[in-house]
């Protein structure tokens, strides 16, 4: 790698940045080590650091852009996806996008139904019944048309977290972050109806788990652990015995607790082994659980998740997906609490992809972090548009000032449809 330092003033797009100034948990990028493709990441750049370092062999200038101060290589970074976008992307085929507020509504009957429906489903597998997955198809299909409308609303539905419904609730979201990480990567809806099948149903293993093992709060002993590991292993034992399930989704229920380095289970898969789809879930399904409180632990802020997997990679997950999920889920992913520089506190509620430093926010408390007599909405694009910029200071870490990113959720205008 040849690095260069340069001043924060100097920065083009194209630009690959690789280390800061100062350690880069103070700053609003989750991750080190990332090209600069737009003007507001060097606005933040400039506002956050002095100089930076950039490296000269991953940098790459667009079209027309020389830059003054290095040789920009002409070789397209590492963490391009090309090779991952092999399906038709949504270019042509993409439904006209509808607002937050209208598909929220929409959005809350279908993880309503999904909620109904991975209860019973889970019950026929306990009980050793067959599975129809005729309805987790048509759930899947509905999770895609949701996503595609708009990419925020299932995803804040999301952050409902509840432990006591911790199984239920983790099949429903693995289902919709999957699906949303997959659009990002520009699958096509047929595969995204497939991955999100198989998503919806990965962990229906864990219904052949003792319930005193699967909901223990103490650390399991080498034996409950041992058979604990075995539920990817009857997940695909449930799937290859019902009608109608592809490959492709049993697949994701036997392959999603492998490891690129070969240190997951059951089977000890490792690389290009384990499947696109089953790699893609493995992620999601880590950033879920670690989110989510659970019977033997509270759930962690969503930055400080993609924290540790960050640090967890490429170890147990492959580097380019792992960088793409963190690109996925914005700078401020849904369900952030952040403090903006007013020292006002608020809950992230939808990411702008056009601009990912203006996100919707639902404001909880005042500058003196007192909770506000009425929450409301701050839309941060809208404010710079009438001639106000406010931007976010930090994130804070997960119930920071006692904020419970659920109840806040249950208390919107949405709650009356998830009952």
């Amino acid at each position: 790698m040849e690095r260069k330092k340069i001043d924060v003033k100097e920065l083009a797009i194209g630009m690959y940045v690789s280390e800061l100034d100062r350690p880069w948990l103070e700053t609003p990028f989750i991750f080190q080590g990332f090209p600069i493709t737009t003007q507001e990441e060097i606005t933040t750049l400039q506002q956050y650091c002095k100089y930076i370092y950039i490296d000269t062999e991953q940098s790459r200038a667009p079209a027309g852009v020389a830059s003054a101060t290095t040789t920009l290589s002409s070789r397209s970074h590492q963490f391009e996806t090309r090779q991952l976008n092999y399906a038709q992307p949504f270019a042509t085929t993409r439904p006209e996008h509808v607002s937050f507020e209208s598909e929220l509504k929409q959005a809350a009957t279908v993880y309503r139904k999904s909620k109904e429906y991975i209860n019973t489903v889970f019950a026929d597998a306990r009980f050793g019944r067959s599975i129809d997955p005729s309805e987790a198809r048509d759930l899947a299909t509905r999770v895609v048309d949701s996503v595609v409308k708009n990419e925020n609303a299932l995803v804040w539905l999301t952050q409902l977290k509840n432990r006591d419904e911790y199984t239920v609730q983790h099949s429903i979201n693995v289902c919709v972050l999957s699906v949303l990480f997959g659009r990002h990567l520009g699958l096509g809806q047929n595969d995204l109806r497939e991955l999100g099948f198989g998503a919806l149903l990965h962990d229906i293993g864990k219904m052949r788990i003792p319930p005193h093992i699967l909901n223990k709060v103490d650390k399991l002993t080498d034996d409950e652990m041992e058979l604990m590991k075995q539920h990817p292993e009857f997940g695909y034992q449930i799937l290859k015995s019902s009608p109608n399930v592809s490959e492709t989704a049993i697949d994701i229920a036997h392959s999603h607790h492998e490891r690129i380095d070969g240190s997951g289970y059951p089977r000890k898969m490792a690389g290009d082994s384990i499947s696109l789809f089953s790699k893609l879930v493995s992620i999601v399904d880590v950033y879920d659980a670690i989110t989510s409180d659970r019977v033997y632990h509270m759930g962690i802020s969503p930055h400080e998740a993609l924290n540790l997997m960050y640090g967890w990679a490429p170890r147990s997950f492959n580097g380019e997906l792992l960088q793409e999920f963190i690109r996925c889920l914005g700078i401020y992913p849904i369900g952030s609490i952040v403090e903006l520089d007013s020292g006002e506190v608020g809950v992230v509620m939808t990411v702008n992809r056009a601009r990912l430093m203006r996100p919707l926010l639902t404001l909880v408390l005042d500058r003196e972090k007192k909770p506000l007599p009425s929450r409301k909405l701050l839309n941060l694009e809208l404010l710079e548009r009438s001639g106000t910029t406010l931007g976010i200071r930090r994130i804070l870490g997960s119930n920071a000032h006692g904020i419970n990113v659920r109840q806040i959720i249950m208390e919107s205008q949405v709650a009356s449809a998830l009952n």
